[in-house]
């Protein structure tokens, strides 16, 4: 059984379905089932139902519960319209105190494959394993090198992860107790907010994934590459998360506020294909402009 967690509040509900159905029926490994955790604040308790159904529907055999958002969290910095549920992520150790490891996934993710080979790595010598992010560009670098907090991420290049998936090591996670530290850093204006605290925090305790199991879907064909050019991962891997992506991250902009995001036409044909997720959509009432890459995100002044 993998454990898998997923943070969110009620303006994610409806993503949060369509990615825990892809996440089941994309699973290629029938003898592979998951028990999903969704950490949520109080009244979205509502929604256990449908989302059980979703679940039953699809693997009898995988369940779900829920938990009790914690509170510490509320004061901590927003950016970008991103709720304060991302930091949420940072408290799995204690909110799933009988739990030694788990994946944690946003919500902005669609599976297309098993996650198999992420819950079998091994990483009792680490606190955490993610895929290398675009953030790691050269040109996104230089901007990073001009926040304030520079300093702490200067020895990062070409290893900071994007946390969309991450496998977490929990008990490892749970001696280390960094919970004081990682609330009072989620009040400072970290831009990238959690994401920056984990790699500064558990900087030398991060292994790393194999690339298809976080694409970043607004990057082109092209762009995706650069990650082989500036020697950030190889070029069999990127090549294989080309063609094989086992994860979808829809960061920048949503197909469901845009149909034309880069990547777009796959999330909405597998909405599209199944009954119980395109009724929770209205798509003719979705925008469909085309936004392609970096330059779309640039113009949106959104992160990498």
């Amino acid at each position: 059984m993998i454990e898998i967690a997923f943070c969110f509040d009620n303006n994610m509900v409806t993503a949060t379905c369509v990615a825990i159905a892809s996440l089941l029926d994309f699973n290629t490994d029938r003898m592979t089932h998951y028990r999903i955790s969704c950490i949520c604040p109080e009244e979205t308790f509502d929604y256990k139902p449908q989302i059980e159904g979703i679940v039953l529907k699809r693997d009898n055999e995988s369940r779900v519960d829920f938990y009790l958002a914690p509170k510490e969290f509320c004061g901590a910095y927003e950016v970008r319209g991103i709720s304060v549920s991302t930091y949420l992520r940072l408290l799995l150790h204690r909110i799933l105190p009988d739990k030694k490891k788990v994946i944690y996934a946003d919500v902005d993710l669609l599976f297309q494959d098993t996650l198999k080979t992420v819950w079998d790595e091994e990483i009792t010598d680490f606190f955490i394993a993610g895929v290398k992010g675009a953030t790691n560009f050269s040109d996104t670098w230089r901007e990073c090198m001009k926040l304030d907090y520079a300093k702490a991420l200067e020895d990062l290049k070409g290893n900071y992860i994007n946390a969309g998936l991450l496998l977490m090591n929990l008990d490892a996670i749970r001696r280390w107790n960094p919970d004081k530290c990682w609330v009072k850093m989620a009040g400072k204006n970290y831009y990238y907010q959690d994401q920056d605290i984990l790699n500064i925090t558990c900087k030398g305790k991060i292994k790393y994934l194999p690339m298809r199991f976080n694409v970043q879907a607004h990057l082109t064909n092209k762009e995706f590459m650069r990650f082989a050019e500036e020697g950030i991962s190889s070029k069999e891997q990127c090549a294989e998360a080309l063609t094989h992506p086992a994860v979808l991250h829809y960061t920048g902009p949503k197909p469901w506020n845009n149909r034309g995001v880069n990547r777009g036409k796959i999330w909405w044909d597998y909405v599209g294909s199944q009954k119980d997720l395109c009724c929770l959509f209205n798509k003719a009432k979705v925008p469909n402009r085309r936004t392609t890459g970096i330059l779309g995100k640039i113009n949106r002044h959104l992160p990498f």
